[in-house]
């Protein structure tokens, strides 16, 4: 997929998700109001509508998305890993993507309680951004500065690692599900609250904390490769300071 259909793309469903997320409470009130349901049974009809139709919204963006992201890694030249963490950068965004501005019933029916700043979901716009600004090998693009570019595929690798063990409560009432069962679906949940962090004083580093951390590298990174790329791409003149090559 070339850089400016992948932008549009992109940059149209991110803006549709939002929208859908922004609007669900409109969209549940108006249900309700249509069907004239009962004081009783609306809170059921909030439940189904709020879990069923949530679960439908975010599964079309993160399927749409995984898609186009994978059309222009695979046209830019890069390794389909970025495709993984972006998967597991969505699923550790989940509680906000599926509780937020929903139903009250919906998160407390998932597990949900409460949730934090969705920093993974943040990674994947950083991403998309990149993709939509930085020239691969398909437009002849300059190659990024070694540096930076470990830096970045560092700090992901990393940040997607952290995803996989956010998402360790999913896998298990995934497994509980299948019949699977091993550990329960709330030991799961309380476990990276609970025993992963590390304590320093009287401070505390959570996975939270790591993950801002490695999102300032992750986009530093990026921005210095797209200032290195639009420099060597500029040609300036040259000027009386320059002298010529020997």
């Amino acid at each position: 997929m070339p850089r400016r259909q992948f932008a549009t793309y992109a940059s149209i469903l991110t803006v549709a998700m939002i929208t859908f997320i922004l609007g669900f409470p409109f969209l549940l009130f108006a249900v309700a109001r249509a069907i004239h349901c009962a004081p009783d049974t609306c809170g059921a009809v909030g439940l189904v509508l709020g879990l069923y139709g949530r679960t439908l919204g975010v599964l079309i963006y993160g399927i749409a998305m995984l898609t186009v992201i994978s059309a222009r890694c695979r046209r830019a030249g890069l390794s389909s890993w970025w495709v993984v963490a972006s998967l597991f950068w969505l699923l550790a965004a989940r509680d906000v993507l599926m509780a937020g501005l929903n139903f009250w019933a919906v998160g407390f029916s998932l597990g949900i309680l409460s949730f934090q700043w969705p920093v993974t979901l943040i990674f994947l716009f950083a991403f998309v951004a990149f993709l939509s600004f930085w020239k691969g090998s398909d437009e002849n693009g300059s190659e990024p500065p070694r540096r930076s570019w470990t830096m970045a595929q560092v700090s992901a690798a990393l940040s997607a690692i952290i995803g996989v063990v956010v998402c360790i409560p999913l896998f298990v009432t995934l497994a509980w599900i299948g019949g699977l069962r091993l550990i329960s679906p709330l030991s799961a949940i309380m476990f990276p609250e609970h025993y992963l962090y590390v304590r320093i004083g009287t401070h505390f580093i959570t996975l939270t904390t790591a993950l801002w951390l490695l999102l300032l590298v992750f986009a530093g990174a990026f921005i210095h490769i797209l200032v290195s790329q639009r420099r060597e791409n500029l040609q300036l003149p040259p000027t009386r300071f320059s002298r010529p090559a020997s």
